[in-house]
């Protein structure tokens, strides 16, 4: 069989070094890693390859197309999910705008397949821009014409993330923890490897058109997940919550800074639930998630 090209946007991010690490695994898929500084991403395999590309330089998407047979578009922007407008890092720009920019490169290349990473929230008809750009951006997808799978995923995690591996090293120096909002926000963290699994089945052609939610087998509150990396990590503290009425208040200040660490529209982000069907994926997708107290294991190690 023929070996496929794919190429993937955001391919140095933690989601999209997953997916290109699982892709070039199988040996049936040559990886292309888009990024903006090539010399800066190091990815020893035979199967992967890097093309200079940024989707803010439309011009430089075709070029980096050119011979694949699919797009994955696992973009993030720095500091996701706090936008920064000032410096251009927004969800419509690169949610939107982005698919928009690399959908039109994969045309021009005669690229034939689009999967896209997407979010469990997104909605075209939201007030949140995050989850707005995210269904305005499936939208697009499949009005393209093109042969696509959208996966939107809850609460990503693995030794690589940002998220829970902060948690894990907040619990680590606080006598307190504080958790955000009520904590009863629903979650269901989905290991990053199955993620990847879930796209590299696409690429071979399972889920074709069509939309899948992510979720870990295991639906709980943002209380409960606390707990398990607790146990994980070895460092069992107290919670309380921070009100989100406070946290709007502390995030609006915060948006002023040149480098803001937290909005308004984050705490929304974090406070949102993130529940997932996830019957139609396990039927399509045939795969055996992992459950967070198991995924979650290399906390142990942080």
């Amino acid at each position: 069989m023929e070996q496929k090209t794919v190429a993937v946007a955001g391919g140095s991010g933690f989601i999209g070094r997953a997916i290109v690490r699982r892709m070039a695994a199988t040996g049936g898929i040559k990886a292309r890693v888009l990024t903006r500084n090539p010399d800066a991403v190091r990815l020893d395999s035979p199967n992967v390859e890097f093309a200079r590309a940024d989707i803010a330089e439309p011009a430089s998407l075709a070029a980096a197309l050119n011979g694949a047979d699919a797009i994955v578009d696992a973009v993030q922007f720095e500091g996701y999910p706090v936008e920064n407008p000032a410096r251009g890092q927004t969800f419509e720009r690169v949610d939107y705008g982005g698919v928009i920019a690399l959908l039109a490169a994969a045309k021009q290349a005669g690229v034939a397949q689009f999967i896209y990473i997407s979010g469990a929230a997104a909605n075209e008809a939201s007030s949140h821009p995050g989850f707005r750009a995210k269904g305005r951006a499936e939208r697009a997808i499949r009005e393209s014409g093109l042969s696509y799978t959208t996966f939107r995923p809850s609460l990503v995690y693995g030794p690589e993330d940002k998220v829970v591996s902060s948690l894990a090293k907040a619990l680590k120096f606080a006598p307190i923890f504080g958790v955000p909002g009520t904590g009863r926000q629903k979650v269901q963290p989905v290991l990053v490897d199955d993620l990847a699994a879930c796209v590299t089945l696409a690429i071979q052609g399972r889920g074709r058109n069509g939309t899948y939610e992510v979720g870990g087998p295991d639906l709980m509150t943002f209380d409960e997940m606390m707990r398990i990396i607790m146990n994980a990590s070895g460092h069992r503290r107290p919670l309380f919550h921070i009100p989100e009425g406070l946290m709007r208040a502390i995030g609006g200040l915060a948006e002023k800074l040149p480098k803001p660490m937290l909005s308004r529209d984050a705490v929304t982000f974090v406070t949102a639930d993130n529940a997932c069907d996830i019957g139609p994926l396990r039927e399509e997708f045939g795969i055996n998630l992992t459950p967070a107290r198991v995924g979650m294991a290399y906390l142990s190690k942080k």
